[in-house]
């Protein structure tokens, strides 16, 4: 008798065995986000370090960004191929090591080799943990759950900030020494207690009583130890991960999402990289920075919570859509907002909740659009195709604050590619309907 795995995993009820591994997931999460506001805080103590102008910080974020997207092409491709599980655990190995040899860092060169190598370690590791996480969840709660999973990232950013504010016993290079052993220390949790995909076991033809022994405990109460045969839905299929992304239907999918993720990140990570700076301009205080800068991790937690109400009812992409829509709204509004701590803290706060806080919403959207085989290479390129923005970002804004742009001007900037990616999450909506659609007709039509 033969069994279907994904149907178990879409008809389990959600379970602690679940959320250990939301838990385990998060972890790298946490650590993606701390890196992004570690260097960020780090950024005014490096232009007095190396006696450099801070529009040379452009290009330092710019390597860490090349090396996330590097890392979430390659490793998306290889986690589908060598297992998410090992290649998860690896890109957390990779980050550490040469995150801890960023603190050590004494010129600009060597700042953008280490940050390069060391993005490109934790550039695989977001995209894995949604992809491993999607493996496990059932699928009407699967977009919710992965989306109050990523608020580990806001939770990140946050200690980042608080650790460099705070914590500063070596000085700045704290948040690296921090940042660096975080991962390493997570590693052997992460290969004792995290789960291999179960879709990759059926594939790779591991032996039925290692599936049934996983299957057990995300389906309690049912054996499968008498099992000797576990199936997959037909989407699965073997070949090259990449081609199928645009195979069946999913080219014009693919494209479109890649442009959300594209123009979402541009915004983001323009954000996360230079707010702290921009602000410090306006004669802010550090505590005032650091609270300002933690609103906007604020505003993205009580935003994605919130929103992952709304995708039980509206779905993914409506949710996106209309989420990023208002963030240029709120991007606005932070723009024009006086120069005192009350407006900015409440306007950031606004933009986390609706910019961050929608993000989370694609992030965990984009894993639905593949199957499982193929699913860690279609969140991966979606993130790498996203973070490429993140390289052009950052230095776009110091060249433009190098020509005497205004803060205010370089948030009102920001507005204009969040409203892009609301109109393309409008765009993958439609053409997933339609695919839907055409895929119904399929039978009876002889397309496919």
């Amino acid at each position: 008798m033969a069994t279907n795995v994904s149907e178990v995993i879409n008809g389990a009820r959600f379970n602690s065995f679940h959320l250990r591994i939301c838990l385990l997931c998060a972890l790298l999460v946490t650590v993606d986000g701390f890196d992004l506001s570690s260097i960020s805080f780090a950024a005014g103590d490096f232009v007095k370090f190396l006696g450099v102008d801070r529009a040379v910080m452009g290009p330092v974020f710019s390597a860490g960004f090349f090396g996330l997207t590097i890392g979430a092409l390659t490793f998306g491709l290889v986690g589908d191929r060598w297992g998410p599980k090992r290649t998860f655990v690896l890109c957390g190995v990779i980050f550490g090591v040469f995150t801890l040899a960023t603190a050590a860092a004494t010129s600009l060169t060597m700042l953008l080799v280490l940050r390069a190598i060391g993005g490109w370690g934790l550039g695989g590791a977001t995209p894995l943990s949604i992809a491993i996480a999607s493996e496990y969840l059932p699928q009407r709660l699967r977009t919710s759950l992965v989306m109050v999973m990523y608020i580990s990232l806001a939770l990140g950013i946050m200690i980042g900030g608080y650790v460099f504010a705070y914590v500063t016993v070596f000085g700045w290079r704290t948040v690296f020494i921090v940042g660096g052993i975080l991962p390493l220390a997570a590693a052997p949790f992460l290969w004792a207690y995290l789960p291999e995909r179960l879709e990759f076991m059926v594939m790779r033809g591991w032996a039925p009583a290692r599936i049934g022994a996983v299957l057990a405990r995300v389906a309690p109460g049912r054996d499968f130890s008498r099992e000797t045969e576990f199936t997959m839905d037909r989407e699965n299929k073997s070949g090259f991960q990449l081609t199928q992304l645009f195979q069946e239907h999913r080219a014009a999918i693919t494209i479109a999402l890649w442009v959300v993720f594209f123009s979402s990140l541009l915004a983001l990570y323009f954000f996360n990289a230079w707010l702290p700076l921009l602000l410090a301009s306006y004669g802010l205080t550090q505590p005032e920075v650091v609270q300002i800068n933690s609103s906007m991790q604020l505003g993205g937690i009580a935003g994605t919570i919130v929103a992952a109400t709304f995708v039980l009812a509206l779905g993914g992409f409506r949710t996106v859509a209309t989420g990023y829509g208002v963030a240029a709204l709120a991007i606005v509004a932070l723009a024009l907002a006086p120069h005192s701590y009350g407006f900015l803290f409440i306007t950031s706060l606004a933009v986390g909740f609706f910019l961050v806080g929608t993000q989370s919403v694609l992030n965990a959207s984009c894993a639905n659009l593949y199957p499982p085989v193929i699913r860690a290479t279609g969140v991966g390129w979606g993130f790498g195709v996203g973070r490429s923005a993140a390289i052009v970002s950052p230095s776009l804004a110091g060249l433009l604050l190098a020509m005497h742009w205004r803060p205010g001007d370089l948030f009102l900037l920001a507005a204009v590619p969040t409203l892009c990616a609301s109109l393309s999450g409008l765009v993958v909506l439609l053409l997933v309907q339609r695919r839907r659609r055409v895929l119904a007709l399929a039978p009876a039509t002889g397309t496919a």
